[in-house]
């Protein structure tokens, strides 16, 4: 029995044996043989570098799966490609930047990148003066900053991983490049843009950062959509920047969703901001606006302190926690609650509505010098409808739950309709739709459940947009399916239309081209006549002034005749009438006439 338990203990020992024998000279064997490989020109080297130095503009560097423990210098253009990001492994053991990109149009993908300085600005792949870069497809973690941009333009980073570094992005100087797609986790900060100018960042998971998601630092001009920014400590801070544009993010669970401080004439809209301490923080911002954004389950909706002229409106507050009427805290402040059309919807707000618009008859008043003017009665939610290429959004206020929205074209009965499910706790609902012209006409035929037992009116329309008011009854907890209808007219009827239109356009044409020239004709008769009369006026003139000179002259004359009759005993007689003198000079003229022809 001892023996065979020695026995067993033996070959026990010498299988762990055997194994660690085995496998140590495999894990040296696959350092010793990771080669990079130059694709153009079918060369192999030991380093990322040896086979930088030796590339030509535009090849492509291959780095077969390994451990690389370099600082690599990028200095011309080319690509680094790796076998596989998790595998392909450059290490920069602490020290400087694990990739430095001075070139253009440079390429790296399929890398794991760690380990840079943590000294100054120094990251996994930084980018200096340099334009066009693609970091794609990457793994950069435990670095001062994943990736940096240093006075760099028109990069791309795109679908990489970016953890436990303390800034995941960093961004100084630079403008126009798009940052997508990419898991910003667990860094101290996850964005930081600074001085930076007309970047993108969209399509962003920013999650469980210690302190910032996004912060930006004298930024303008920046897109930030459709990003997913959770469980940070502040979702967005925004510091002395303008004019950036914060769409389609879904924000939750930090502790600021947005918070600004001294930022102006920034644009927030159709965010999904939930389960936050507070939606938005404000401190010395002005005109900013906030609208069409759906706030659900914070602590607290707006804590604002000396920040005048925002307006806030279009926006859902809806079960806001610290109070029962989501009142927003407000220091110093005066700011606009609604567009002077409409205001928000508040959730714990009785209004009521008796002319049936959709809007409270009486107002919702925060504080002194904030007030809701038109608070809504419904949640407000929009629908995208694409028809062909062309894209609407309708907007529909509704205190039930709506889904399922589409538009449905029937070419057979010339028929276009919108429909859409209802469902929720109502029994008695409103809808207020607002529909586009050139995407459904008037007259409207509304329906629920195929059956017409519901009220509907047009309560406003501008010509190019009516907005439809219905209420119905609908079983609770059920789902009720309303159509909005209408017939398209058929296209005789539409040529002739628009040929009426057209026949009266140039009637209103030629008439007015008639009007012109009767007034113009009727100013130049008027002319006409000024300059006859004035003419009379100066021909009786100048005979007047030629008479009295002939007279004068006749008595000056009269003197010397007599010495001349005297002298040469002569008898002249003068012609002393300015008439005779005029009609004999006319009966000459006459007779050189008569002689000429």
């Amino acid at each position: 029995m001892i023996i065979k338990k020695i026995l067993c203990v033996f070959l026990y020992a010498v299988s762990i044996l055997f194994l660690v024998i085995n496998t140590l000279p495999l894990e040296i064997s696959a350092q010793q043989s990771s080669k990079v490989h130059n694709l153009n020109k079918d060369e192999d080297y030991t380093t990322i570098q040896q086979a930088i130095n030796a590339a030509d503009f535009g090849d492509i560097i291959y780095a077969r799966n390994g451990i690389y423990p370099e600082n690599v210098v990028v200095n011309k253009t080319v690509s680094l490609i790796g076998e596989n990001k998790f595998n392909t492994i450059i290490d920069g053991e602490g020290s400087g930047n694990v990739i430095f990109v001075s070139a253009d149009n440079v390429t790296v993908a399929g890398f794991t990148i760690q380990n840079s300085g943590s000294i100054l600005a120094v990251g996994g792949v930084y980018m200096d003066h340099s334009v066009g870069n693609k970091i794609i497809g990457n793994i950069l973690r435990n670095n001062e900053y994943g990736v940096y941009l240093s006075y760099s333009s028109q990069n791309l980073i795109v679908n990489n991983t970016v953890s436990n570094n303390f800034y995941g992005i960093g961004s100084t100087s630079s403008e126009n490049n798009t940052i997508s797609q990419n898991d910003f986790l667990r860094n101290n900060h996850g964005i930081w843009l600074s001085y930076s100018v007309s970047n993108t960042i969209c399509g962003n998971n920013v999650s469980s950062n210690l302190v910032e998601g996004v912060l930006l630092s004298a930024c303008t001009n920046n897109i930030f959509s459709e990003n997913r920014v959770i469980n940070n400590i502040n979702g967005f801070h925004i510091i002395s920047s303008t004019h950036n544009d914060f769409f389609g993010n879904n924000v939750s669970m930090n502790q600021q969703a947005f918070f600004l401080s001294a930022s102006s004439f920034n644009t927030f809209s159709r965010n999904n901001v939930s389960l936050n301490n507070y939606c938005a923080v404000l401190g010395a911002s002005r005109n900013n606006l906030f609208s069409s954004n759906y706030i659900m389950n914070n602590i607290n909706s707006f804590r604002i302190v000396t920040s005048h002229n925002n307006t806030i409106f279009h926006n859902n507050f809806i079960n806001t926690l610290s109070n029962t009427t989501q009142q927003p805290y407000i220091t110093e402040s005066e700011n606009f609650w609604d567009n002077e059309i409409e205001g928000n919807y508040w959730s714990e707000f009785n209004g009521s509505d008796e002319n049936e618009d959709g809007i409270s008859d009486t107002s919702y008043l925060i504080n002194e010098g904030n007030e809701d003017n038109y608070p809504l009665m419904g949640p407000l939610t929009r629908f995208r409808i694409a028809v062909g290429i062309q894209s609407y959004t309708i907007n529909v206020l509704c205190n039930s739950t709506i889904s399922d929205f589409k538009h449905l074209r029937y070419p057979a009965t010339r028929t276009n309709s919108l429909s859409f499910q209802v469902s929720g706790k109502a029994n008695n609902i409103f809808c207020r739709i607002c529909i586009s012209h050139s995407l459904i006409e008037p007259p409207y035929k509304v329906t629920a459940n195929n059956n017409t037992s519901l009220r509907s009116r047009i309560v406003h329309s501008n010509g190019t947009n009516s907005w439809l008011y219905l209420t119905c009854y609908c079983p609770e907890f059920e789902t009720t399916i309303i159509s909005i209808s209408s017939l398209e007219q058929p296209l005789w009827y539409q040529l002739w239309f628009w040929a009426v239109v057209g026949l009266i356009l140039v009637v209103i044409f030629l008439s007015v081209i008639v009007i012109k020239y009767r007034r113009t004709l009727s100013k130049q008769k008027k002319l006409i006549e000024t300059y006859e009369v004035e003419l009379q006026k100066k021909s009786k003139k100048h005979l007047e002034t030629a008479r009295a000179l002939f007279k004068t002259d006749v008595k000056t004359r009269k003197s010397k005749i007599k010495i001349f009759e005297k002298k040469y005993n002569l008898k002249i007689r003068p012609r002393d009438n300015f008439e005779k003198i005029i009609r004999a000079v006319k009966l000459k003229r006459d007779r050189k006439k008569e002689d000429f022809d």
